[in-house]
């Protein structure tokens, strides 16, 4: 009984896509790489250091041209751009995702 752990609510962040995590993931990836912080990387793209961490902890969805400034800055060779489809498909309800595809 000791080991049990805790039940924990479902919250927002169940709620949040999992591409929107990965994409954060892969952001602070190439961000460490190239040595910036998250200050250095709002100022080179024109976002407050609030939006860099947020999109990097997956609690907002990154935008199009954050995207396409981001990918510059870090170098990330288009890997960044790759993701942006799949980024913008889950801001969609779950049942139109898939109408979403065939246009």
């Amino acid at each position: 009984m000791g080991n049990r752990r805790p039940t924990r609510k479902p919250g927002r962040e169940d709620e949040r896509p999992a591409v929107w995590f990965a994409y954060g993931k892969l952001l602070r990836l190439f961000r460490d790489r190239a040595q910036m912080s998250r200050q250095q990387l709002g100022d080179a793209i024109g976002y407050s250091v609030e939006q860099v961490a947020s999109v990097e902890q997956g609690r907002r969805p990154a935008k199009v041209i954050f995207t396409e400034a981001a990918d510059q800055a870090v170098n990330a060779m288009v890997a960044l751009l790759v993701l942006q489809g799949d980024v913008d498909r889950a801001k969609l309800p779950a049942f139109f995702r898939n109408f979403a595809l065939l246009e």
